[in-house]
């Protein structure tokens, strides 16, 4: 076997798209900087290291180690062990092993083993073994118990708010009480949002006009969401980690892939907690 180390995408996108020896392509980039896997490659595997963050397009197959994180789509299969956090897309396939948390959308299928937390938005195939637990949000599940220590639990998305919110991402709490949120903003050295461009997100930032009503999915606010996968997936950039106080943000009773924000702190990598799943 043969074993390829890339750091930018620059270097995965020059490689062949066949390998006459099996040959592994470990991902070992900077934090904050997303490779993505556009295509399954013959007679190779693509493994992300060392917290790496990853997108796997196009029935490409991806191993997800350490703390790393991928964001799954369009009938990609990944493998996740030990703290590594998957977003699975369109019809992808997950096992999730170790501690590995993973999101699920759009018929995904999941197989989760150990300490592994799934939690899914719509159908769902799911396998649970040891100490798995699994979270149904607004949906019923196709569930196979492979041991009674797992946990199933349903949640109705209907009743979505902030305790809600804060019990499903709890480890992003910070001993101060503030809430860890992820931003993804321009990569162009403005630092401003991609909607309009003309928020800055440096120091503490607050928008012209802010929205309070829950009820409202986009109203007047900063957009931000609990994980890095999450806020990737609304757009391709430099992510960022803010803080929120509890008395600023609503959430959405149908959606908790991102919360609105009254004001948050921008923290720089120096300060800046852990990732959250």
């Amino acid at each position: 076997m043969k074993i390829i180390e890339i750091k930018t995408q620059e270097e995965l996108d020059a490689l062949p798209d066949k390998f006459e020896v099996f040959t592994r392509i470990n991902v070992k980039a900077k934090a904050g900087l997303w490779i993505a896997v556009r295509l399954a490659r013959e007679n190779s595997s693509v493994v992300a290291r060392e917290n790496s963050s990853v997108v796997a397009w196009e029935n490409s197959s991806v191993e997800a180690w350490g703390n790393s994180s991928v964001v799954a789509w369009e009938n990609s299969s990944v493998e996740a062990w030990g703290n590594s956090s998957v977003v699975a897309w369109r019809n992808s396939s997950v096992v999730a092993w170790g501690n590995s948390s993973v999101v699920a959308w759009e018929n995904s299928s999941v197989e989760a083993w150990g300490n592994s937390i799934v939690r899914w938005f719509g159908g769902l195939k799911l396998r649970l073994h040891k100490f798995s637990v699994a979270i149904a949000i607004g949906c019923k599940a196709s569930i196979e118990f492979q041991a009674e220590t797992a946990t199933y639990l349903e949640r109705p998305i209907a009743k979505y708010d902030k305790e809600e919110f804060l019990d499903i991402y709890s480890k992003n709490i910070q001993p101060d009480g503030r809430i860890l949120l992820h931003k993804s903003i321009r990569n162009d050295g403005t630092d401003t949002d991609h909607h309009t461009g003309k928020i800055k997100y440096q120091g503490t930032v607050k928008p012209e006009k802010w929205d309070p009503d829950p009820e409202r999915q986009c109203g007047n606010g900063l957009h931000l969401s609990p994980t890095q996968e999450l806020a990737k997936s609304y757009n391709s950039g430099k992510l960022i980690k803010c803080l929120v106080r509890r008395e600023d943000f609503v959430v959405h009773p149908t959606d908790i892939t991102k919360v609105r924000c009254k004001e948050v702190d921008v923290l720089d990598e120096k300060e800046a907690p852990p990732c959250s799943q």
